[in-house]
């Protein structure tokens, strides 16, 4: 197969890895198995107009990108996974897609996974026609972000940036009220976080992988915590493994989620990147839409 690898060179594990010599090993692996491999290493800048490149190069068969979620959504964004094939190493801080997928978080040994998967399609989310594979997110988790993305750009790591951001927020614990409405029934909630994923998640500790990648459902969570308190005892069981705790979180299921909020504009994370939408925001599952390489099920599944 002809593959391109598309490598984020800003991606998190290049702190504890050497660039040249991980991506050498990346793409050996991908050809001791046979496949002709094209590599671009690229910054985070270049890499939507180079995936966007790829997508209708008729030469190449499939591309896999490497670097950790938001990367992923770049190349769901520029229309890979649908065009042909996408391919995901694990180069990011949590890769929730790869341990999703079942994919090794070692970025070589995923390779040399992917040098023998074949493409089957999940399912996606989408918000107002823009795309998401994992998750979404209103309420607190995308102001933590936005003002973690700052503080790494004034020079602080990820996760000391992700700690400060995150006590800020805490600090001033920040309410959004929308408006639910799904399967013609609306109610009204006030409340520090909501998440809509992409289908279910395990009850597992942190970080979370899900259930399905194909059963065509949203899962909406509400946290339902009204103090500082609360909030801090909901993320303790997410931490454990029990987050779904009934008196703090109500969950629900559907195809098609209208969220409209009291201000014309909503702050959204998309499986973890920041962007700013005009409400009513409607979230709708689009059934196997992507073209994933992924590796056989285990068996009996």
């Amino acid at each position: 197969m002809r593959l391109a690898l598309v490598i984020n060179r800003a991606a998190g594990t290049f702190r504890r890895l050497p660039l040249e010599s991980t991506v050498d090993a990346i793409a050996g692996a991908l050809r001791q198995a046979g496949h002709d491999v094209a590599v671009e290493v690229c910054g985070r800048r270049d890499l939507a107009t180079r995936l966007s490149a790829l997508a209708i190069r008729p030469d190449i068969e499939a591309v896999i990108a490497g670097g950790g979620d938001g990367t992923i959504l770049t190349a769901v964004l520029a229309g890979i996974g649908q065009s042909k094939p996408l391919g995901l190493l694990p180069l990011g801080t949590l890769n929730l897609l790869a341990r999703d997928l079942g994919l090794p978080l070692d970025p070589v040994d995923a390779a040399r996974v992917l040098a023998a998967s074949s493409a089957r399609e999940i399912d996606l989310g989408e918000v107002n026609g823009l795309p998401f594979a994992i998750w979404a997110s209103l309420g607190m988790h995308p102001r933590v972000v936005r003002r973690r993305d700052r503080l790494q750009k004034e020079g602080l790591a990820k996760w000391p940036a992700f700690a400060l951001a995150a006590l800020r927020a805490f600090r001033r614990y920040p309410m959004v009220t929308v408006t639910l409405s799904v399967r013609g029934r609306s109610t009204t909630v006030t409340s520090p976080l909501l998440v809509i994923s992409n289908n279910a998640w395990r009850e597992e500790p942190l970080p979370l992988s899900r259930q399905t990648l194909d059963r065509g459902e949203l899962v909406v969570h509400v946290a339902k915590c009204t103090s500082r308190l609360s909030l801090l005892w909901l993320a303790f069981n997410a931490l454990i493994g029990r987050w779904r705790v009934e008196s703090l979180l109500e969950t629900f299921t559907a195809d098609e989620v209208r969220v409209t909020g009291r201000k014309r504009r909503l702050m959204v994370s998309l499986d973890g990147e920041v962007t700013v939408l005009t409400s009513p925001l409607v979230f709708r599952v689009r059934p196997k839409a992507l073209r994933m390489l992924m590796p056989p099920p285990p068996s009996g599944e």
